[in-house]
C-alpha cells in the first residue's frame, strides 16, 4: 500500500505516478480526457500546500463509454498501486457528481497527453470548503483558494462564492457567512 501512517492518504509522488499511469493506459485505449477536479488534489498538486490527499474528486465524462473505460482503468491503477479501488471509495472518483460542479477554470492541476485535470473555479471550490469545513485541512485549502480570487472586494467575493453553495450538507446562511469571514480575516485581516 502506498498510503502513509496517517491513514489512507496518498502522497504527491505516488499521486503523480498513479495519474501518469492512468494517462498511459488512456493512451493505450486511444482516449483523451479533460476533466474538472476539486478539493485536496488541487491543494496537493497545484498549491503544494498539502503533503497528501485521500483521493481525486473529478466529474467523470458524460459519455457512458468513456466513463466506463475510465472506471476500468482507475481500478487497474488502484490495484497496481495498492490504492482504494472497486465499487466504493475509489482513489479517483466522481463523488462530486452528487452535488455537481458548475464551473471549470483554465488552471491545469495535472497534464498528460491523454489526461488533463483542471480545477473548478476558485469561488466554487472555496464554497465547497466553507460548506465542508472539517478542520485545519479545509481551512488551509479555503485560504489558498481565496488568495487565488481577484479582485479583493470582500462583498463581491462573498456574493459569488455564495452562488456556488452546494445543497448538501445544509449549512445555515449565517454559519456559512461566519466561515467566510473567518477565512477572509485569516488571509486579509479584519476589514
Amino acid at each position: 500500500m502506498y498510503y502513509g501512517d496517517t491513514g489512507k492518504q496518498i502522497t504527491k509522488p505516488v499521486m503523480v505516478k498513479a495519474l501518469t499511469k492512468l494517462g498511459d493506459l488512456l493512451k493505450e485505449k486511444d482516449q483523451r480526457l479533460d476533466l474538472v477536479c476539486c478539493g485536496g488534489i488541487v491543494s496537493l498538486l497545484y498549491h503544494g500546500s498539502r503533503q497528501m490527499t485521500h483521493d481525486v474528486d473529478v466529474l467523470f465524462p458524460n459519455n457512458p463509454t468513456a466513463a466506463n473505460i475510465l472506471k476500468e482503468l482507475v481500478d487497474k491503477v488502484g490495484e497496481e498501486f495498492g490504492l482504494e479501488h472497486g465499487p466504493r471509495d475509489k482513489w479517483f472518483n466522481d463523488s462530486v457528481s452528487f452535488i455537481g460542479l458548475q464551473s471549470k477554470s483554465n488552471t491545469v492541476v495535472f497534464r498528460h497527453s491523454h489526461l488533463i485535470l483542471k480545477a473548478a473555479d476558485w469561488h466554487e471550490m472555496l464554497s465547497h470548503k466553507l460548506t465542508a469545513f472539517r478542520g485545519m485541512r479545509d481551512t488551509n485549502d479555503a485560504m489558498h483558494f481565496l488568495k487565488e480570487i481577484s479582485p479583493k472586494d470582500k462583498q463581491a467575493v462573498f456574493k459569488k462564492v455564495s452562488e456556488y453553495r452546494p445543497f448538501v450538507p445544509h449549512v445555515p446562511d449565517k454559519v456559512f457567512e461566519n466561515r467566510f469571514n473567518q477565512i477572509w480575516e485569516k488571509v486579509y485581516g479584519k476589514s
